[in-house]
């Protein structure tokens, strides 16, 4: 798998070397900083003032007026806690810690057509537990990614009735979670049971590792100079090398995981002198051949990862006196779990499926103050309700809010 990676770094470094060393280089630094203080509350009980940082920083290298390189550095720490989605279902995370580096060639072609190639690392930490280190979280992954793009423009300049812009793509990457391997691979009980020898054998070890091929394309069409309508559609196909399918009787096939997502996204924007309003739809199906063996119950559940959802998410955003911005927005979203049961309280099975509805609403408001310094406070506001009351495992039912004050900075 890496050398599908290494592939697409020589191609960059490669064409890369191939560009005239007569040309005038120029280099234009980007960059975004901010730094903000704030407090989360889960279920209305707040935490302690944590800070939160994001780094974002691009120094563009232009070779000529139609050849590019651009390195660019994102880092983001979040000291707050969050329920996010990590395996399957909403886990309670403490600290965060992202660093990623991608490299970005682009080359225009024509006027109305451009290539880019990129390839990049990351390297995220997450911290569950207080007692816990960041840097020795179960989830902490790193990844490798690498892909190629190309860009096509039908109708004429920006902003003219009927133009289209077309972008199509592939990116590669893995996945690895090296602080996490089965806990049945670890075990060092001896149990003389032919059930046993096939589940130790073909449980797997790092079994949360994986690679991704997607194939995506975009269309962005202007209706008018204000009026932009965007559809995209996504095809990710996830391959885990070391997680064997789980059997009707609990034990381990030799077959291994491997995961389908379709994201299928739509809306429209409309930017005005004092606002901009957007509002956009994505549905997602996941589609996975994994399955789930209950052993306390002895409860087989087939296609236990598979979902359905749609998103439908509206923002409007004010310029208001001195630059400065006022932005809400609200994401709702609803997944059905196609063959996941739901359970009471003491995990007893019930005959429907999980349903779940969250609903996320934010503000935020951007002030200069000096030069590109700015003022920045942002605050949101999260509710999730399921008809599944088991959440030993996943949270399904929670709300969450969380305020932040702070500096932005941009070059």
């Amino acid at each position: 798998m890496s050398k599908c990676f290494y592939g697409f770094l020589l191609v960059l470094l490669l064409t890369t070397y191939h560009l005239p060393l007569t040309a005038d280089i120029k280099i234009t630094p980007v960059a975004n900083i901010s730094l903000l203080g704030g407090q989360y509350f889960l279920e209305g009980e707040n935490d302690s003032f944590a800070g939160n940082a994001d780094i974002f920083f691009a120094p563009v290298i232009n070779f000529s007026e139609d050849t590019a390189l651009i390195p660019i550095y994102q880092g983001l720490y979040s000291g707050t806690k969050d329920v996010r989605e990590l395996v399957g279902g909403g886990t309670l995370t403490r600290e965060v810690l992202d660093n990623s580096l991608t490299l970005k060639f682009t080359r225009k072609f024509s006027d109305t057509f451009k290539g880019k190639v990129k390839a990049g690392y990351k390297l995220e930490y997450l911290k569950e537990t207080e007692d816990e280190k960041l840097g020795d979280g179960l989830f902490d992954y790193n990844r490798l990614i690498g892909g190629i793009e190309a860009e096509q423009v039908f109708g004429g300049r920006t902003g003219v009735r009927g133009r289209t812009d077309v972008r199509v793509g592939y990116d590669f990457y893995i996945m690895s979670y090296p602080n996490y391997s089965s806990l049945i691979s670890q075990s060092s009980v001896v149990i003389d049971t032919a059930t046993y020898t096939e589940i130790s054998e073909n449980a797997g070890e790092d079994v949360l590792d994986y690679s991704t091929h997607e194939l995506f394309v975009e269309g962005l069409y202007s209706f008018n100079e204000t009026t932009v309508g965007k559809i995209s559609y996504d095809i990710s196909y996830k391959n885990f090398k070391d997680q064997t399918i789980v059997q009707s009787d609990g034990s381990f096939s030799s077959k291994k995981r491997n995961d389908f997502i379709h994201l299928l996204t739509f809306g429209v924007a409309k930017n005005l002198k004092n606002f901009t309003a957007a509002i956009y739809n994505s549905v997602q199906y996941y589609d996975s051949n994994q399955n789930s063996y209950d052993a306390n119950r002895t409860q087989y559940n087939s296609e236990y990862y598979d979902f359905i959802q749609d998103n439908v998410m509206p923002s409007l955003t004010f310029n208001l006196k001195n630059n400065s911005r006022l932005n809400f927005w609200w994401d709702i979203a609803y997944r059905k779990y196609i063959n996941r049961p739901s359970q009471d309280e003491e995990g007893n099975y019930k005959t429907s499926e999980i349903t779940q509805t969250t609903n996320t609403t934010g503000l935020s408001l951007t002030i200069p103050v000096y030069k590109s310094v700015s003022i920045k406070t942002a605050a949101n506001y999260r509710d999730a309700t399921s008809n599944n009351r088991y959440e030993a495992n996943y949270r399904y039912n929670y709300n969450t809010s969380n305020y932040f004050v702070g500096m932005n900075w941009e070059y």
